[in-house]
């Protein structure tokens, strides 16, 4: 058995409302982007590149900073290397592009372990990136992140920001329910809702998967990450909170 995790749109304890503090305008200041006023009084000031500009993948410069932002931003939800819609492939991320902190707006009565932060960029506690490296040593990547509550005190937990390495093709729509899934049309199809339900129905290839204990799906959209039985294990053992997660078929 495997499981799908699952976020959905609202801010909540998973996905708390807050920014990372900072952190255009470090990318802005890592190569000399000075900030010009918006279009117009009703939109916020931007940066623009004076002489300085970093290489996207297909080795051509930027032109705009924009671009350039959120293609670093798709580096943490994204498979880097892999081309994307209208965008180059991405490159490794640079020391510089890592967000170095995050400021809750308000605070949550939960604690989760796994969260989502803007532009689907995730952050996991100390407890669970100690788990998965243990598991998975060095196939994903992390940073420190250092979350700041809403008064301005240091949360006290260790935080880090995670990048999952794993991408895999498990997926087979062929061995699924057609009534769990959605857009079966498309080369990525949807899972249907509710998620708890539907997830039972989607089948996943145990060769596929191999000794993986936490990935990502290539053509499977709607769920986030998948884990093994085993990394499911171990948090729940930790007594760990994380956002909701359901089975998966194993075919």
């Amino acid at each position: 058995m495997v499981w799908g995790i699952f976020f959905n749109s609202e801010f909540n304890a998973f996905s708390p409302k807050g920014e990372f503090r900072g952190y255009e305008a470090a990318l802005a200041a890592h190569y000399n982007a000075r900030q010009i006023p918006g279009l117009t009084p009703n939109h916020p000031p931007q940066y623009v590149f004076t002489d300085d500009r970093p290489i996207n993948g297909d080795g051509r410069p930027y032109e705009r900073f924009s671009t350039y932002s959120y293609e670093v931003s798709e580096k943490f939800h994204s498979e880097l290397g892999e081309s994307g819609y209208h965008r180059p492939p991405l490159l490794p991320i640079a020391p510089h592009e890592w967000p170095r902190e995050f400021v809750y707006e308000r605070t949550y009565a939960r604690q989760s372990a796994l969260m989502k932060g803007p532009n689907r960029m995730y952050f996991v506690t100390e407890p669970l990136r100690d788990i998965i490296e243990r598991l998975e040593p060095g196939v994903h990547q992390f940073n420190p992140l250092k979350l700041l509550l809403p008064k301005g005190q240091e949360h006290p937990v260790q935080h880090y920001m995670m990048v999952v390495g794993n991408w895999l093709s498990a997926f087979r729509p062929q061995q699924s329910d057609p009534k769990s899934l959605r857009d079966t049309d498309s080369t990525a199809p949807t899972i249907g809702y509710p998620w708890k339900e539907c997830s039972r129905g989607v089948a996943l290839s145990a060769e596929a998967i191999g000794s993986a204990h936490l990935w990502c799906e290539r053509h499977l959209r709607t769920v986030t990450f998948l884990m093994s039985d085993w990394l499911q294990a171990e948090i729940a053992a930790a007594g760990l909170t994380i956002p909701p997660h359901y089975r998966m078929r194993l075919v």
